[in-house]
């Protein structure tokens, strides 16, 4: 009565697409461009691109928490349909049965009982329901957290290694020009009279 077949598929086939696009994130950085000093250069454009897929899914997460939500309060008002259908009874039993004040007292004192259990069973029903949906939101927000922290990470030593790279590069052609320079300077001062 909590979950039906169909609801948990639902939050399975979600879980994986999540799962399956953040695979396909870190299949992009495994599998990125040509190796420059030991860092691997990444395609930017893929990257955001995957990252932007991954931001699209985790809104999905909410919103499949949000129908969480909507299939158990459906359940909850079931329940308290049913509850004030058995008061009702309760009430017409107890009116047929008024001389007898003994059986009278004993029905409403089932119907206090039951009502009484139902609204417990709807209150720990509903803190249930919002536990879970905390809980998916937090576990939601961290996965997030955790990829964008990762990925500004891996962004940034690249790119520190990328920048060492062209310092090493633009060096070597610094030192490469300023010997091109002394050769033309002692050629032109051996053919000047």
């Amino acid at each position: 009565m909590l979950t039906s077949p169909n609801r948990m598929t639902e939050r399975a086939d979600f879980n994986m697409n999540l799962h399956r696009e953040l695979d396909k994130l870190e299949e992009m950085l495994l599998e990125s461009g040509p190796r420059v000093a030991g860092r691997t250069m990444i395609n930017e454009e893929k990257i955001c691109r995957q990252i932007d897929q991954v931001r699209i899914s985790i809104p999905e997460s909410i919103a499949r928490a949000e129908e969480i939500l909507q299939y158990k309060q459906e359940i909850i008002g079931e329940a308290d349909q049913y509850a004030e259908e058995v008061e009702a009874a309760t009430q017409m039993r107890a009116v047929k049965m008024l001389e007898e004040s003994t059986i009278v007292r004993q029905a409403e004192l089932e119907a206090s009982q039951l009502r009484r259990r139902v609204q417990e069973e709807c209150d720990e029903m509903r803190m249930q329901t919002l536990n879970e949906i905390n809980q998916m939101r937090r576990q939601a927000q961290k996965e997030w957290d955790t990829i964008r922290h990762q990925v500004n990470t891996e962004a940034e030593d690249m790119q520190r290694g990328a920048d060492e790279y062209s310092d090493r590069i633009l060096g070597s052609l610094e030192g490469q020009l300023i010997e091109m320079i002394k050769i033309v300077q002692n050629g032109r001062k051996e053919i000047r009279p």
